[in-house]
């Protein structure tokens, strides 16, 4: 994180780009939600590391994450406090970003709002193990009942995190590759995921 020195000035070089950028293309593509996280954004002087979900154009709502790293601490990014669950005609999704997946107080908050799709925008080291090395997302999808969408970046040669889809009964698709570009797609069979809460989750 050698280039993450100030919180500010990334902000103001990059948000209103990112933030025009992610309508421009929700808009195009008006049929999809789009995910969009992560940008460094200005909240009453404070600078928060945002997660987004927009459709056709239009913010649906924003998570500014609680768990910020020591390096983003450094540069001056703030910890959010506030879970966000958007409903969609998909399912109820909940917005995260990167190191929230640690937090089980924030996770059992974000379901507990009725979230059964996460959002999880990621960045870590290119050498990061897939999800079956560091199994994080598969516990907390099995013990949440919920999907979980990962999606890392191909920013540099350094900096990944393997992209995803997990359901609580396993790993649907998964990257081969961290810093190389690819699209990843899977059904979210909701029917399966109410069946898996009764038998597991709300017994």
């Amino acid at each position: 994180m050698s280039n993450f020195y100030s919180a500010e000035k990334i902000a103001n070089l990059t948000s209103k780009p990112t933030i025009e950028f992610l309508s421009k293309i929700s808009e195009e593509i008006s049929s999809i939600y789009l995910l969009g996280g992560t940008y460094l954004e200005e909240y009453d002087g404070k600078y928060y590391n945002t997660n987004t979900l927009w459709k056709n154009g239009v913010l649906l709502g924003k998570y500014k994450k609680k768990n910020p790293i020591k390096g983003e601490i450094l540069a001056g990014v703030a910890r959010g406090n506030q879970p966000v669950v958007i409903d969609s005609e998909f399912g109820k999704i909940g917005l995260l970003v990167c190191a929230d997946m640690f937090d089980p107080v924030l996770i059992k908050n974000v379901t507990t709002l009725g979230a059964e799709i996460l959002s999880l925008p990621v960045a870590a080291m290119g050498s990061h193990p897939t999800v079956k090395g560091h199994p994080l997302t598969e516990k907390v999808s099995s013990e949440n009942g919920v999907f979980i969408l990962k999606a890392g970046n191909t920013c540099s040669s350094t900096i990944g995190g393997r992209s995803a889809i997990i359901a609580p009964w396993g790993i649907l698709i998964e990257v081969s590759d961290a810093i190389r570009d690819r699209i990843i797609s899977a059904n979210l069979d909701m029917k399966r995921l109410l069946d898996y809460r009764k038998k597991y989750i709300n017994k």
